[in-house]
């Protein structure tokens, strides 16, 4: 396969897995857990699986680095990003609010995000300096600049202390805005705010699968992405912080107050 073909890959890999994936949804899957909270079932496994194979069988020389498996990562400059189910804990219990999500580092940018979206039952997807689009819509963030008419979503982590440091934040900006949600998978909340309908989004404790794609995928939108303290964001940063961009000062300003 060209390299010119990469997007429309990743598009047709994401979208191959979606069909099994809403089938199982509410049969009786095997659980297992990592750690207290965080659980994966055994589609996790069979996603990832199907697109680390279509990976090798096209791009055999390329590295990637996944969610459920042992990190495969070597010496190439391209790197794949696998998050198989963003919202596990949601497809675990039936809930039908959960993502797939699948980005491509190239030198260390990240240029090409695919992300599988259940609620809307589309693939939002964007390639470096060619904007991002959702079956072909060019998607753009909202134009909401006033904190206190924003809509902002959040994530909050698996383990104690980072609940804890997440539930600080949350005191801090519920408040000041509009309204807070929380879909339960990060892919959703993103692709929604690079669509206009969410304003901002943070979260800590999030790994490079959670957020590769959607990074791409909300600055081609025309938002922003930093870390919480308002720093320059780069995967595996302990925290995040992402916006339309009019809302982004105000939001580091009341979650570092």
């Amino acid at each position: 396969m060209n390299e010119d073909d990469l997007l429309d890959f990743a598009k047709e890999t994401v979208g191959s897995v979606v069909g099994d994936l809403k089938k199982n949804i509410h049969n009786s899957l095997k659980i297992q857990y990592k750690a207290k909270f965080d659980l994966y079932t055994e589609m996790d496994k069979w996603v990832e699986n199907e697109i680390m194979r279509a990976i090798r069988e096209n791009f055999p020389e390329h590295d990637i680095v996944t969610e459920e498996a042992d990190t495969v990562n070597g010496k190439s400059d391209h790197v794949w990003y696998i998050d198989p189910i963003s919202g596990s804990t949601n497809y675990a219990h039936g809930i039908p609010i959960y993502g797939i999500s699948l980005a491509l580092e190239v030198r260390e940018n990240i240029e090409i995000g695919a992300i599988y979206n259940s609620v809307e039952d589309e693939i939002f997807y964007a390639e470096r300096g060619k904007g991002a689009y959702v079956e072909g819509e060019k998607l753009s963030v909202s134009d909401v600049e006033e904190i206190q008419k924003s809509t902002v979503s959040t994530s909050f982590p698996y383990n104690k202390s980072g609940r804890n440091k997440n539930l600080a934040y949350f005191k801090r900006i519920a408040p000041e805005v509009e309204g807070v949600r929380r879909t339960g998978s990060v892919s959703v909340d993103l692709s929604y705010l690079a669509h206009g309908s969410l304003d901002a989004f943070w979260a800590v404790g999030l790994k490079s699968w959670d957020t590769a794609a959607c990074w791409l995928l909300v600055e081609e939108s025309g938002g922003r992405v930093s870390r919480i303290n308002g720093q320059k964001y780069e995967l595996e940063r302990e925290s995040i912080l992402v916006s339309n961009g009019k809302t982004h000062e105000d939001m580091v300003r009341l979650l570092n107050g």
